[in-house]
């Protein structure tokens, strides 16, 4: 499941590139990564239509699935107090997410950041950490917000993504 979460930190933080779809096509579970009608386009298209899809989701200008902690939690701004506490949970654990430049509608509240924080305290063994990660900030709005991910995303890889982090989360 680590690696799910890496993938779905990576999917919902920026559009995908050209090294990430011909990772997709390469990996084992390829067929489910990108149906056989996107990979029938060619990188080019397939790129602009996934392009397409994830701004749909996830930029907008209204998107119909804004990964933001704040947005679920019925906080008047993004980021606010749900990006505090994300960022006092950082701080209390010694854990720092840098969001690179390339990613400007990343805050600390967005899902991306906190599936690859769950991502790296699961992977150093720190379990009560990543129940606290859980409990505190995921399983209030996820498990619902990837329920709705799956009803509003056309494409592989969002589908599969919301389908499998819905049931992790369950």
């Amino acid at each position: 499941m680590s690696d799910v979460l890496l993938l779905a930190s990576r999917l919902l933080s920026r559009e995908i590139d050209g090294p990430l779809y011909r990772a997709l096509l390469a990996a084992p579970d390829g067929g489910r990564l990108l149906d056989a009608q996107t990979r029938a386009l060619g990188e080019p298209e397939a790129l602009r239509s996934l392009s397409v899809e994830f701004c749909r989701l996830f930029v907008g200008p209204r998107p119909a699935c804004p990964p933001y902690e704040s947005v679920h939690r019925g906080e008047p701004v993004v980021g606010g107090r749900a990006e505090r506490r994300l960022q006092d949970f950082m701080e209390r654990h010694r854990l720092d997410a840098v969001i690179p430049s390339g990613c400007p509608v990343l805050a600390y509240d967005h899902l991306a950041v906190s599936l690859a924080l769950l991502h790296h305290l699961l992977g150093v063994a720190a379990d009560g950490a990543a129940r606290q990660l859980l409990q505190d900030h995921l399983l209030a709005w996820a498990p619902a917000y990837f329920r709705g991910l799956k009803a509003a995303a056309v494409l592989p890889p969002y589908t599969l993504i919301a389908d499998l982090l819905a049931e992790y989360l369950a």
